[in-house]
C-alpha cells in the first residue's frame, strides 16, 4: 500500500487514470451483480476486483506489480554471473559446483516473462526465496540461476535463447550433470525455455532433467488473435488484444509468426520427441490457454511425457 502511495504522489496526472480505470471495473462488476444476477459468470466478484486491480495496476503502474526496476538487492540474495551475457545465481552465496552430485539439489535456470520487452531476472525474487524455503522444508535445495537476457529494445530474437543456453553451458562446466538441471519460465519465457530446449541436440549438449512452463506464451501466428482474443475478458492483462501483436512483432522481427525458428508448434515431431519431461501450468482465464492445448496435443503426438 506504501509503495502504491508513493507511486500515485509522485505522478498525479496518471494516478487519476488508475483511479478512473480501477473505481470504474468495479462499479461495473458490482453493477453487473446485483442488475443481472442471472447471468453466468466465469470467476467470482472477489476475483474480478482482483484481476480489476491487477489490470490498472499493470497498465498505469507496472513497476507496482513486477516490483520494477529491482534495487538495492544484496549480492547474498543474488549474485551476478557471466561474461558477454548476464545471470544471475539466487542465493547469491551459493557456487553452482556446490550442488553436482548432491542429493536433492538442482540448478534451475530461469527465463522471465514480459513479452521479451519487459522485465528482469531479478523481478521474481521473493517467489524464488519462498519456493527454496518450501524445498528446504522438504529435505531439498534448489538454487535459481536467472537469466537476464537483453530485451527487444535493444535486440530481437535470437539473442534472447542465445543467452539463455550460454547460461545453461555454463552450469553444466560447473560440473553439475543435466540430471540436475531444470528450465523453468513463464510466459515469453516459458517459451524461450522450450525453444531453447529443442536447439539442444544440433548443438550437441545433453538435455536437462525436465522443464517446468508456467503460461507459457509461444505461438507467434496469433491464430488465437483473429478478430480479437476472447480471453482478455478474463486475463490480467486487459490489454493484451493490442499488446501481444507489438510485443510479438517486435520479438521476431523479419521473421514470419509461423516460422520454427520462433513458434515450437510448427516443429517436426521428432523435435518434441528429444525434449526431457515437461510440467505445464497454466490458467483456466489464461489469454495463453488454447496455444497451450496446442502444445498439450503435439506433446502427445510426440509421446512425450508431460502433465
Amino acid at each position: 500500500m506504501w509503495r502504491l502511495l508513493q507511486l500515485m504522489l509522485g505522478h498525479p496526472l496518471r494516478s487519476l487514470t488508475f483511479i478512473y480505470s480501477f473505481t470504474t471495473q468495479v462499479a461495473l462488476i458490482l453493477l453487473k451483480a446485483v442488475l443481472l444476477p442471472h447471468m453466468p459468470r466465469y470467476q467470482s466478484i472477489r476475483i474480478q476486483i482482483h484481476r480489476a486491480y491487477w489490470a490498472s495496476s499493470s497498465t498505469f503502474f507496472p513497476a507496482l506489480i513486477h516490483r520494477l526496476p529491482v534495487t538495492g538487492c544484496a549480492e547474498r540474495r543474488a549474485r551476478r554471473i557471466g561474461s558477454g551475457w548476464k545471470a544471475y545465481v539466487i542465493p547469491g552465496t551459493r557456487r553452482i559446483g556446490e550442488i553436482a552430485g548432491k542429493p536433492g539439489a538442482c540448478a534451475i535456470i530461469y527465463a522471465h516473462g514480459g513479452g521479451y520487452a519487459r522485465g528482469e531476472a531479478r523481478m521474481y525474487l521473493n517467489y524464488m526465496e519462498r519456493w527454496q524455503a518450501k524445498a528446504s522444508r522438504l529435505g531439498l535445495e534448489m538454487t535459481f540461476v536467472s537469466v537476464e537476457y537483453p530485451l527487444t529494445d535493444v535486440t530481437p530474437h535470437p539473442a534472447q535463447q542465445n543467452s539463455f543456453l550460454e547460461t545453461y553451458r555454463y552450469v553444466l562446466e560447473q560440473g553439475v550433470p543435466p540430471s540436475q538441471v531444470l528450465f523453468m519460465g513463464d510466459s515469453a519465457g516459458g517459451g524461450c525455455c522450450l525453444l531453447s530446449s529443442m536447439e539442444l541436440q544440433s548443438l550437441g549438449l545433453p538435455k536437462p532433467a525436465a522443464g517446468i512452463l508456467l503460461s507459457p506464451w509461444f505461438d507467434m501466428s496469433l491464430k488465437f488473435f483473429e478478430g480479437g482474443h476472447a480471453f482478455v475478458e478474463t486475463d490480467y492483462i486487459i490489454t493484451a488484444n493490442e499488446g501481444v501483436p507489438i510485443f510479438a512483432k517486435r520479438w521476431i522481427g523479419d521473421l514470419d509468426g509461423s516460422s520454427p525458428q520462433v513458434n515450437p508448434l510448427f516443429r517436426e515431431t521428432t523435435e518434441f520427441q528429444e525434449l526431457p519431461p515437461q510440467l505445464m501450468l497454466v490458467g483456466g482465464g489464461d489469454f495463453v490457454l488454447p496455444e497451450c492445448h496446442e502444445l498439450a496435443r503435439r506433446f502427445n503426438e510426440a509421446g512425450l511425457h508431460y502433465s
